[in-house]
């Protein structure tokens, strides 16, 4: 809900009061003017913040929101506990009322979660890494059965082998537990690819975000590392950007490294952008104890992206900050598409920031990059939303003028809030995107959600101006396992299986003559893909993307993983990302069909590809 106008935002503080802000007392209830009655009762401590809004439907009518503990008539409990492990696991049933549980250490909470703590047999297990305190003796603090119900251990609790889950992924990204959603803080320093990402630890809906952090040394291969920053009193922890601060401007820099520093949102309130850094490579982080470093611009600002300009040797931020009660403008291309503005912010050290300008039509998770334009001497600049959408233009560290005017990134719905890697070495831009899907896909497990495959990202010229085009990163090859050749064949409504493919998981590459047919479907795991010859179309569900029909033929990559495929065609300038829920009787083998006509197979390649887990050897 929004909050309400004229009101301060509300937030359960940890001392058991709501707190309306510094210097403001504590909120017990208010009528205004237009009999409007606000009334709090008590509530499960949580780190959302609180806004609410009210519609004056009948003057002087009463309305009442009341706040309803979860917990209510639960009674606080404490037990000791020598943590001998490096985690705390704890058995999670959905849809239980959430409870706090807090772990204290020497007297201080060093970890709190909000869980539906499982008072019977557990749907899955949960788990907090405690390995900065093993071996020392804690408290953990929450309602009686709770806590009781906590086991401290080395190992993972699971009821399906870790990372083999029926449903799992098996080489694109996802979290060990918990649910994730947009990609965080994307860098590489020291032969290292860093991943960061929105994370509920303790749950598979959408919750309390804390930064989870992953590691690769090929884009593919990724091991899972302790969470880098904690939701804590400051708030959750949105999305944001990490940079290596090569010339030291932060101040950070405690020995003969470059820091890394990770930028994001503290959603407060007040909302602002904070810092926190390192100096183990990654290992650990400390939150710069002079936040925020950006206070808060607009209500919305939020998704920092922070990146350094050499030219003007500062810093840039390019940030979302939508002014609140502004009307936005309007896509006349898709009037569905959420609009917004974005900030452009200039600092010298990453903590004082500067407004130098801003951009119009952009929404949520920003990113602004160079790039060369291939075949020519150019550079140019791409200022990329949310959604995928992206602009073509000139920047001068201050302004982006644009030259083309809003393009379409990636169709099928399954990509979101797509960020570049930052420090690439050699000039390389590679993007992650989010590939956002309803949680029904990973029903009965202990994850919800994943990441799109890595691309690399080219800007080639075109009638029309300079284009985006993505491709899977060439490190894909080091999964290849069984190579598949498809002799060319002709294409009928009796359909053409590849029978002799064994696995889900793999990266085809076909060349289709369309000949008479009026549709060519592709049948994966019981989800159809179809091509719809005269629109020219890919179409699965109510997702849709281009499939441009050049010589009387469709060519196009495809990569299949559970629950999600990825189509790339017209030398990569149109990509199309798909959810899809696999059905568990239908055939491993994919199958083409055409319909209204013939088409012909001119060629078919498939590899199949192994699994990109277990994870590799502990970071040395």
């Amino acid at each position: 809900m929004s909050r309400i106008e004229g009101w301060p935002e509300l937030r359960y503080d940890k001392r058991g009061v709501w707190d309306r802000g510094s210097g403001v007392p504590p909120l017990a209830w208010r009528r205004d003017a237009s009999a409007t009655l606000l009334v709090l009762a008590p509530f499960s401590p949580d780190p959302f913040l609180l806004k609410c809004q009210f519609v004056n439907l009948i003057r002087s009518t009463i309305l009442a929101l009341i706040f309803l503990s979860q917990a209510r008539g639960q009674v606080e409990s404490t037990r000791p506990l020598q943590l001998g492990g490096r985690l705390l696991n704890i058995p999670i049933s959905n849809g239980e009322p959430k409870q706090m549980v807090r772990l204290e250490v020497a007297g201080k909470t060093v970890r709190e979660c909000e869980v539906e703590v499982a008072s019977k047999a557990p749907d899955l297990w949960v788990f907090v890494d405690v390995s900065p305190w093993r071996g020392k003796e804690a408290t953990l603090r929450g309602p009686a059965a709770a806590i009781a119900a906590i086991e401290c251990g080395d190992e993972v609790k699971a009821r399906e082998p870790v990372y083999s889950e029926r449903l799992r992924p098996q080489f694109h990204f996802s979290s060990i537990r918990g649910r994730l959603n947009d990609p965080n803080g994307l860098l590489y320093f020291g032969g290292e690819y860093h991943l960061f990402y929105q994370l509920h630890p303790y749950g598979v809906k959408s919750g309390s975000k804390s930064w989870g952090h992953a590691v690769s040394r090929d884009l593919v291969r990724w091991q899972e590392l302790p969470i880098a920053i904690h939701a804590d009193e400051e708030g959750m922890m949105f999305s944001g950007s990490g940079v290596v601060d090569w010339k030291n401007t932060s101040g950070f820099q405690r020995g003969s490294e470059p820091p890394l520093v990770l930028i994001y949102t503290a959603t407060g309130p007040p909302r602002a952008q904070c810092l926190a850094y390192s100096n183990d490579r990654g290992c650990t982080w400390t939150k710069f104890e002079g936040n925020p470093v950006l206070p808060e611009v607009e209500h919305n600002n939020r998704d920092p992206k922070v990146f350094w300009h050499q030219p003007t040797q500062r810093w840039v931020m390019i940030l979302h900050c939508t002014p609140r009660g502004k009307k936005l403008p309007v896509d006349p291309k898709d009037p569905k598409r959420r609009t917004g503005e974005l900030g452009i912010f200039t600092s010298p050290d990453l903590k004082q920031w500067t407004s130098a300008s801003r951009i119009a039509g952009f929404y949520e998770c920003p990113d602004l990059f160079p790039m060369k334009v291939e075949g020519t001497g150019e550079t140019m600049w791409i200022v990329h939303g949310g959604s995928g959408e992206y602009q073509v233009g000139d920047f001068d560290g201050h302004r982006f003028t644009p030259r083309s005017g809003m393009l379409h990134g990636p169709y099928g719905g399954a990509f979101y809030a797509g960020q570049t890697f930052s420090d690439m070495p050699g000039g390389r831009v590679v993007q992650l995107g989010w590939a956002r899907m309803s949680d029904a896909a990973f029903a009965g497990m202990p994850f919800s959600q994943m990441m799109n495959f890595p691309c690399d990202l080219t800007l080639g010229p075109t009638e029309k101006g300079p284009r985006l085009a993505w491709q899977p990163v060439r490190e894909i090859e080091s999964l290849r396992a069984r190579h598949h050749h498809i002799a060319a064949g002709v294409l009928d409504d009796k359909g053409f299986p590849m029978e002799d493919v064994q696995s889900e998981f793999f990266d085809m590459r076909a060349e289709i003559g369309v000949n008479t047919a009026r549709e060519i479907e592709l049948s994966i795991r019981g989800t159809p893909f179809v091509i719809e010859v005269a629109k020219q179309s890919l179409v699965s569900g109510k997702a849709a993307m281009p499939m441009p029909v050049k010589d009387g033929r469709v060519r196009f990559r495809l990569l299949s993983d559970r629950a999600l495929v990825e189509v790339f065609t017209d030398d990569g300038k149109r990509f199309g990302a798909f959810s899809h829920i696999p059905v568990p009787d239908a055939p491993i083998a994919p199958e083409f069909v055409a319909r209204g006509g013939t088409a012909k197979i001119v060629s078919l390649d498939l590899d199949e590809l192994l699994s990109a887990w277990p994870t590799p050897a502990a970071r040395k």
